[in-house]
C-alpha cells in the first residue's frame, strides 16, 4: 500500500505545473495581440521584394509592419505565387494579401478591401524605347492591334482590361499571346522589342527597372475618362485585401483606422520616398511631388 501511493506527490505538483501553464497560456492569448500571416509574392522591387539579406522588405512590407503595430496585431510574412494569395486567404492559411494589388469588381465581390489607400499611382502605358514616335499613343483606341503578353493563371487588373477592351473593340483588339513566364521575362521582352509592343504598368516600376537592369522605356499616362471608355475595372489606389468575412472586415477597420494615422503623421510619406523615390502615398501627395514648376 504504501508503494501505491508514493508517487502520489510527484503526480500532483506535475498536475499542479500543468494548471499553471494552461493558466499562463490563456492569459496571453487573452491579453495578448492576435497573430495574422500577410502573404505577397515578394518579387515587386520597391514595393515588396527580398533584400540582400534574403529579408522580406519594401514599402508595402514596411507600411504593414507600422499599420499592424498601430492596429495592436502581431504580423508575419508569406512569399507564394500570385494565384496563391487569394487561394490562402480563401481557406483561411493567410488574412492579408498585399502586393500593389488593386480594387476591380471580380475582386470586391469576393474580398474585403480597406477603404483608405496607401498608395495612389496612376496607370502608365510602357512601350519598347522610340515605338511612340512610329505610333503615338492618345487615346485608349490607340492600343488596338498591339501585342502584349497576359499570364493564364493570373486574373490580374491588366489581364481583366486587356480581355474587357477586346470585348468592346473587337475589330481591333490587343493581340494577346498568354504565357505563364511572369512580369520579369515580360519586362525584358519589351525592353528588347520581343514580342511585346505594351504593358501596363506604373512609373515607380519603370524607375526600378531602370535603376536595377537599366532597361528603357517609352511611357504614357492616359486620363482616367480615357482608361474608363473600356470600364471602370482601373483604379489608380491600391489597397490590402483581407477575408469577406466578419473578422475580415474588421481587420480591415482596424488597418483602416491605422493608416489614417500613418498617413496623417508623414510614415507613409517617408517610407514612399525611402522605397520608391517619391511621394506616392496619397492622390494630394502625389499631385503635389508631380505637380510642374
Amino acid at each position: 500500500m504504501k508503494n501505491k501511493w508514493k508517487f502520489l506527490p510527484l503526480l500532483l505538483a506535475g498536475l499542479m505545473l500543468l494548471g499553471g501553464c494552461g493558466s499562463q497560456s490563456g492569459e496571453k492569448a487573452q491579453s495578448g495581440k492576435k497573430t495574422i500571416v500577410a502573404a505577397t509574392e515578394g518579387t515587386m522591387k520597391g514595393i515588396a521584394y527580398m533584400d540582400k539579406d534574403n529579408k522580406l522588405t519594401g514599402y508595402e512590407v514596411e507600411v504593414l509592419k507600422a499599420a499592424a503595430a498601430k492596429a495592436g496585431y502581431d504580423i508575419q510574412f508569406q512569399t507564394t505565387e500570385f494565384a496563391s494569395i487569394f487561394a490562402g486567404i480563401d481557406s483561411g492559411r493567410y488574412q492579408i494579401g498585399f502586393g500593389s494589388i488593386s480594387k476591380t469588381p471580380i475582386r470586391e465581390k469576393k474580398y474585403s478591401f480597406t477603404k483608405v489607400t496607401h498608395y495612389y499611382e496612376p496607370a502608365v502605358f510602357a512601350f519598347p524605347k522610340g515605338f511612340l514616335q512610329k505610333h503615338p499613343v492618345n487615346h485608349v483606341e490607340d492600343l488596338g492591334g498591339l501585342r502584349t503578353y497576359l499570364n493564364p493563371t493570373k486574373g490580374n487588373a491588366w489581364q481583366q482590361y486587356v480581355e474587357a477592351f477586346n470585348a468592346k473593340y473587337p475589330d481591333k483588339p490587343i493581340q494577346v499571346t498568354y504565357s505563364d513566364e511572369g512580369w520579369a521575362a515580360y519586362y525584358r521582352r519589351l525592353n528588347s522589342d520581343d514580342g511585346i509592343d505594351v504593358l501596363k504598368t506604373n512609373e515607380t516600376r519603370l524607375y526600378m527597372l531602370s535603376k536595377e537592369y537599366g532597361y528603357q522605356f517609352d511611357f504614357v499616362v492616359l486620363p482616367q475618362a480615357e482608361m474608363d471608355k473600356v470600364g471602370k475595372l482601373t483604379n489608380p489606389n491600391t489597397y490590402f485585401v483581407f477575408p469577406k468575412t466578419e473578422e475580415g472586415a474588421k481587420m480591415a477597420a482596424d488597418f483602416d483606422k491605422a493608416i489614417a494615422e500613418l498617413q496623417k503623421d508623414g510614415t507613409l510619406s517617408k517610407l514612399s520616398k525611402e522605397f520608391l523615390g517619391n511621394d506616392y502615398s496619397s492622390q494630394e501627395n502625389y499631385e503635389k511631388a508631380h505637380a510642374k514648376k
